[in-house]
């Protein structure tokens, strides 16, 4: 069991907060901070961590901020405090981007031009002096998905667009992390969509960029993978060192994958069109391969 506070830890505990936010506040006289499930992270800005068990909820500013989101976890479970992440997130980004309002004023800057302030139904959090101009986005540095959405410390997706990135951390503040976990699927079909139709016209660019080379497409009812600008035409196929035959290779895991030798540049395409699709998990031999 434990023991009884002491008188000073009993003195300093009766100095502490003990409803914030509509919530009972979890005091604990061992404890450093003075708050149950809230630790000291040793950093400058957010020095305070809420953890309940292994499972850490966040981090914060205040010591209150930290045992507001215990406070939240133990009552109404991991949604509910990760919303108070991201509320405790947004008002720092808010802190950043403004000055102290005045008395009585509870008006937002005026948005940099150019910036998206509304998106899906949903108004979307705006900070300036940030790389991209929305709370919790960030840029990645990817050449894809160049920017990321992220609350409370968490990752919540990276996506192509800095608006659809800007909706998922608006949907998380507004609706949790189910709402963004399902902007993020949206967003991941949508993106899916759009390489396959980007794709379907390279592909179509490439069959007419052949066609005039007398470039076969298809062969022995397998689509082959065209290559305009390789000296064969075929994607895969390379013309043999030694000037007789062609090579068949690619690259997997980081390294070199030799499927085989061939006489004909057919069976060669052929042979890692089939290789490709799956109908071949060896270095092929036999239909025109050179021994």
């Amino acid at each position: 069991t434990s023991s009884a506070p002491s008188f000073e830890q009993s003195r300093a505990m009766a100095a502490l907060q003990k409803e914030a936010e509509g919530m009972e506040l979890h005091l604990c006289p061992t404890s450093q901070s003075g708050y149950k499930g809230v630790w000291n992270t040793g950093k400058k800005n957010l020095r305070y961590e809420a953890a309940a068990g292994s499972h850490r909820l966040g981090r914060f500013e205040t010591a209150v901020d930290a045992a507001v989101c215990y406070a939240k976890y133990t009552a109404s479970g991991a949604e509910a405090a990760s919303k108070w992440v991201a509320t405790c997130e947004a008002r720092r980004a808010g802190g950043r981007r403004r000055p102290a309002a005045t008395p009585g004023s509870q008006r937002e800057a005026a948005p940099a031009a150019g910036l998206v302030t509304e998106a899906e139904g949903l108004r979307l959090h705006l900070a300036a002096g940030t790389a991209t101009g929305y709370a919790g986005v960030w840029t990645t540095g990817k050449v894809a998905r160049p920017f990321e959405a992220v609350a409370g410390g968490k990752r919540i997706g990276r996506f192509a667009s800095v608006v659809d990135a800007a909706v998922c951390y608006a949907r998380h503040l507004e609706s949790g992390p189910a709402a963004a976990r399902e902007w993020l699927a949206a967003c991941d079909a949508k993106s899916a969509e759009a390489q396959r139709a980007d794709s379907d016209k390279k592909r179509e660019e490439a069959v007419a960029s052949c066609a005039g080379k007398g470039l076969q497409t298809e062969y022995k009812g397998v689509q082959l993978h065209l290559a305009p600008g390789s000296k064969t035409g075929y994607a895969g196929v390379w013309v043999s060192g030694h000037g007789s035959g062609y090579r068949v290779a690619l690259e997997k895991n980081g390294s070199r994958l030799d499927l085989g030798r061939f006489s004909d540049v057919l069976e060669a395409a052929l042979a890692y069109a089939r290789y490709v699709k799956g109908l071949s998990r060896a270095p092929v031999s036999g239909g025109g391969a050179v021994h």
